[in-house]
């Protein structure tokens, strides 16, 4: 087959744009995912003003706590930490908490200071909490992105976080589960790590261990459980255990992985929870098609500072279902708005996390006698990154609210972020949507628009 002049050009000028869009959409692709882009608009607060959750933690503490800012002056943090901690005095004088003593040490300067700091507890550049002969020391890094950058919400957070811990026990243990496909807790992919989770439990006091299943029972010393994301069923060997554990008061949080129950069936029913398919189509969505939900308990305290006040995104929940089982306290915490199933025109609301308590019937050596708690999230992404670092969702509020009913520790359950707003970015379903449109589309529309052209000069 002899092909024209112009068609030899049309053929060359096709192929030219395919691999010029291929290299275009790799390349943007390969950018996104490395810098991560976002607009996060949950930071627009008026200035100056703390968010509910710090506000509530500065109202429930009393008396002087001595804070002290540890930074050489020509830090980039030092500055802006400053600020914020006068915010954080202002605050607290007007709501008549605790008066917050600040001072500023530069360790070049002061040498003699830093050393004494030192001995009180300051490991380098950061803040030092001091009260009633307790002390927090925050460093540097806990003020910070994991990527370095300083963040305002995230140090807010922070110094609520150290404020909290000086008026309660520190040092509690929680586990996770591994030996079934779980992912890795201190991974830092923006999308599908769960290091966002990991520091912020870190910063509450708590510390995080990997559990292995060849164990023959639990830690004695594990404030709660976390099982996040099986890929592979547990056994009924490690499932008799939880059992056991859970019924001698053991705290336990399961986040279902995709389209499973990792054989946690049993254990859920025992508890009164049955876990169904996954729903239909949430009728409220994000930007990237997930779903809100602000339907939370307002009776349980989980949720109850949460309830009218803000919303959580959940990307695909299962269902879950109460059974009715004696001595046993269900609550639905958290309910979407799902399509309805024809032919109904009623959308149907889907309970997608749910809590359980009963009382222990027995003591062990162990632990002491007090109610066996287990919560359910229908899904594992509800953890991920991608969901607990936007500050315009109550994910990380209702995470650390969750863990802190777990271990029984009193926390303030009020929101971190601005209720109604949303952090605009791509997540990796997002970006790979978009390498298609163009390494695909936009390839075919410009061969499109050539043929045209050269279809009508011939």
């Amino acid at each position: 087959m002899i092909f024209s002049r112009s068609q030899r050009r049309w053929f060359a000028g096709a192929t030219l744009c395919l691999l010029f869009a291929l290299c275009a959409a790799l390349l943007v692709d390969a950018l996104i995912a490395q810098w991560s882009p976002s607009l996060d608009l949950s930071g627009l607060r008026p200035g100056g003003q703390l968010s509910e959750r710090s506000r509530a933690t500065l109202t429930d503490t009393t008396g002087t706590l001595s804070i002290t800012a540890i930074f050489p002056t020509e830090d980039p943090a030092a500055l802006p930490t400053g600020r914020l901690l006068r915010i954080f005095a202002q605050t607290s004088r007007q709501l008549a908490g605790a008066n917050l003593a600040l001072t500023y040490v530069d360790p070049r300067l002061s040498p003699s200071q830093a050393e004494y700091l030192a001995a009180q507890g300051a490991e380098g550049s950061g803040l030092l909490f001091r009260q009633a002969g307790r002390h927090v020391f925050l460093p540097e890094r806990a003020l910070l992105t994991e990527h370095g950058r300083f963040a305002p919400e995230e140090a807010e957070e922070a110094i609520a976080s150290a404020i909290a811990r000086l008026s309660r026990e520190d040092g509690i243990t929680l586990g996770w589960l591994t030996g079934h496909g779980e992912p890795d807790f201190s991974q830092t992919d923006p999308t599908t790590g769960f290091s966002a989770l990991r520091r912020a439990l870190e910063r509450e006091g708590y510390s995080l261990r990997a559990i292995s299943p060849e164990t023959t029972a639990l830690p004695t010393d594990l404030g709660a459980l976390l099982i996040v994301s099986p890929r592979y069923p547990i056994t009924a060997t490690e499932r008799a255990l939880l059992a056991d554990w859970l019924d001698r008061g053991g705290r336990l949080l399961c986040a279902l992985p995709p389209g499973g129950d990792a054989g946690l069936t049993a254990l859920f029913e025992q508890w009164g929870i049955r876990a169904g398919s996954t729903p239909r189509q949430s009728l409220r969505q994000a930007p990237n098609r997930a779903g809100f939900t602000d339907a939370l308990s307002p009776e349980h305290p989980i949720t109850r500072e949460l309830a009218g006040r803000t919303h959580l995104i959940l990307t695909a929940p299962r269902a879950l279902y109460a059974l009715p089982t004696r001595g046993l306290s269900l609550t639905p915490l958290l309910s979407i708005e799902a399509a309805p199933l024809p032919p109904s025109t009623t959308p149907e609301t889907v309970t997608v996390a749910m809590a359980a308590e009963r009382v222990s019937t027995a003591v062990g050596a162990d632990l002491a006698l007090r109610p066996g708690r287990l919560l359910v999230l229908s899904e594992a992404d509800f953890l991920r990154n991608a969901r607990l670092m936007n500050h315009a969702t109550a994910n990380r509020d209702f995470a650390l609210n969750a863990i802190h009913w777990l271990t029984g520790l009193s926390g303030s359950g009020a929101p971190s972020g601005t209720a109604g707003m949303l952090r605009l970015g791509w997540d990796r379903h997002a970006r790979h949507r978009a390498t298609r449109v163009l390494a695909i589309g936009l390839p075919l529309g410009l061969c499109l628009l050539l043929w045209l052209l050269t279809r009508k000069r011939a």
